[in-house]
C-alpha cells in the first residue's frame, strides 16, 4: 500500500506505465489512516484509478509530533567527513516547520547549503522500551527524505548546531508517498539511495551500508523516548555530500536536486 496527500486529501496510490494513479480516501489525513483501523482497511481495499499530477503531491505527514534524525550513520559518510564511527546511534531533532512535500522550491539562505538524501521511517504505533524485532513490527512505512543542511551554521560555533542548521523553511522534503513494508520487493537493505544535482550523480549507496540498521535505531530511540504514530525518523545519509568533496561543493540558485530511493520514489527540489 502507498499513501499520499494530494490537493489536501489523503489518497491511496499506485504507479502504472509511468503514471501516478490515486483513489481519494474518506479519512481527513494520512495520519488518520495510520491511527484508525477503519480508514486503514478502506485504504487497503481501494483501487486507485484517478490520474494524478505528481506536482500536486504534498507532504504525506505534515505535522508529526516528533521528528528524529540519526547523524553519522553510514560508514562512507563517517570516513568522508573524518568522523569516528559511534558505537551507539546518535540522534538530533528537526523542526516541523521545515517539512515540505516532494516537489518544493527552496530559497537558499547562503552559499553553503548541502544535500543529504535519507530513508525516512514512519512510525505506526506507540513504542517505548521495545526490542529491535518489536520496533521493526511497529513501522508503518518508508519515505524518501532530503535533509538540506546549512554547513556554515552547523559548524559556526565551538559545538555543532545540528537541528537548526537543518530546519530552515522547506529544508526537509519528504514523500512522494509512504510505502508500507509489504510493498517492498526483496530486502530493505538492498534498496539503492541516489542523489543527483543537475543530473550529475553525487550519492549512491544502499540502505545496508548503515552503521546501525533501522530496527536497532528505533529500539535505541524508543529505549529513551516514546515514539508515537506518525512520528518521522530520518536514518542518516551516505557518502557523497558536498561538504566532503574536494573541493567542497554546495547548492546554487537554479540547481535541480533529485533524491531517489529504489521502490520508494523520488523527490525533486528546485533551489532559488
Amino acid at each position: 500500500m502507498r499513501l499520499a496527500m494530494y490537493a489536501g486529501q489523503p489518497y491511496s496510490i499506485r504507479e502504472a506505465n509511468g503514471q501516478v494513479l490515486g483513489k481519494k480516501l474518506a479519512a481527513k489525513s494520512v495520519l488518520s489512516c495510520i491511527t484508525h483501523p477503519k480508514y486503514l482497511r478502506d485504504a487497503k481495499q481501494s483501487a486507485p484509478e484517478e490520474k494524478l499530477n505528481e506536482k500536486g503531491l504534498q507532504a504525506p505527514i505534515r505535522r508529526p509530533r516528533q521528528i528524529f534524525a540519526s547523524g553519522v550513520n553510514y560508514r562512507g559518510y563517517a570516513e568522508e567527513a573524518g568522523l569516528k564511527e559511534s558505537d551507539q546511534p546518535v540522534f538530533f531533532s528537526k523542526f516541523t516547520s521545515s517539512l515540505t512535500g516532494p516537489n518544493p522550491l527552496v530559497e537558499l539562505p547562503n552559499d553553503t547549503i548541502d544535500w543529504e538524501t535519507e530513508l525516512v521511517v514512519v512510525i505506526g504505533e506507540k513504542m517505548h522500551k521495545v526490542t529491535p524485532e518489536q520496533a521493526n513490527a511497529g513501522i508503518f512505512g518508508y519515505m524518501v527524505g532530503q535533509d538540506l543542511t546549512d554547513r556554515t551554521l552547523q559548524y559556526s560555533g565551538n559545538t555543532p548546531q545540528w537541528g537548526l542548521s537543518k530546519s530552515y523553511p522547506r529544508f526537509s522534503a519528504i514523500g512522494p508517498w509512504i510505502t508500507t513494508p509489504d510493498e517492498i520487493t526483496g530486502d530493505l537493505q538492498d534498496l539503492r539511495i541516489q542523489t543527483h544535482v543537475n543530473g550529475q550523480g553525487k550519492q549512491d549507496a544502499t540502505v545496508g551500508q548503515m552503521i546501525h540498521g533501522v530496527p536497532e535505531l528505533l529500539a535505541y530511540l524508543a529505549g529513551i523516548v516514546t515514539l508515537l504514530p506518525g512520528d518521522l525518523v530520518f536514518t542518516g545519509t551516505p557518502s557523497g555530500i558536498g561538504y566532503g568533496a574536494k573541493p567542497q561543493t554546495f547548492l546554487h540558485s537554479g540547481d535541480f536536486l533529485s533524491s531517489d530511493i529504489a521502490q520508494l520514489g523520488e523527490l525533486c527540489v528546485v533551489l532559488k
